[in-house]
């Protein structure tokens, strides 16, 4: 006798196991990022960075462009985010993909639609990935610094944009905007959650008043 099987689709649901698994992955690497700490990246300095006549831009993508135009020059991401932690307007673009045989993680940041910042991990790394990798950075930005044995390198263009080569856990690759326009956007953020906050305390500090 034959049987008929029923089958039936799942909808997507964005809570299911498997999205929480892979948004969890994610979020492992934004987990620290905050409004505040957006902004004092921002603002970091270095006494002494190497200095590159070559603009600083992530796969050639301008600091400035919107989701869209980053979109159109990588493809679609693995993975998307938005109104990190405290963060309003915000946006990020993740990618996974492979270098030199090593897995890859690519992030593209943006606030109101403004990249600002955007940073490449390898998530495993040998000595040999990484001095590709610095000979890679001083070939394409024409640094003549000898920063091989360094853990951490800083360099800026004359525009103050900035790049950080960090090593530690993962080795990566930040790419930072000189633009002030993200940092203010930041300054306004943070000065209306100082106001919710003193508003909130008043608030509190009232009905204390007229409880005691």
């Amino acid at each position: 006798m034959k049987q008929n099987l029923q089958y039936k689709i799942s909808p997507y649901n964005r809570y299911s196991n498997f999205y929480q698994e892979k948004e969890s992955f994610y979020r492992s690497f934004i987990s620290q990022y905050h409004l505040d700490f957006a902004h004092q990246m921002l603002s970091q300095e270095h006494l002494t960075p190497y200095l590159t006549n070559t603009i600083i831009s992530p796969q050639d993508i301008p600091f400035g462009a919107t989701p869209r135009k980053v979109i159109w020059k990588t493809g679609m991401p693995s993975f998307q985010l938005k109104d990190i932690n405290d963060f309003k307007d915000h946006k990020i673009l993740f990618y996974r993909t492979k270098l030199l045989r090593q897995k890859v993680l690519i992030q593209f940041h943006f606030i109101q639609g403004y990249f600002y910042y955007s940073q490449l991990s390898f998530l495993s790394f040998t000595e040999k990935t990484n001095g590709i990798l610095m000979n890679s950075i001083k070939s394409k930005y024409q640094c003549s610094g000898s920063f091989e044995n360094e853990d951490r390198v800083y360099m800026t263009d004359i525009c103050g944009n900035k790049m950080i080569i960090e090593k530690g856990v993962y080795l990566t690759v930040s790419y930072i905007t000189g633009d002030s326009y993200p940092q203010n956007l930041m300054k306004d953020q943070m000065k209306i959650r100082l106001d919710e906050t003193s508003k909130a305390d008043n608030y509190e500090i009232d009905r204390l008043s007229k409880i005691l």
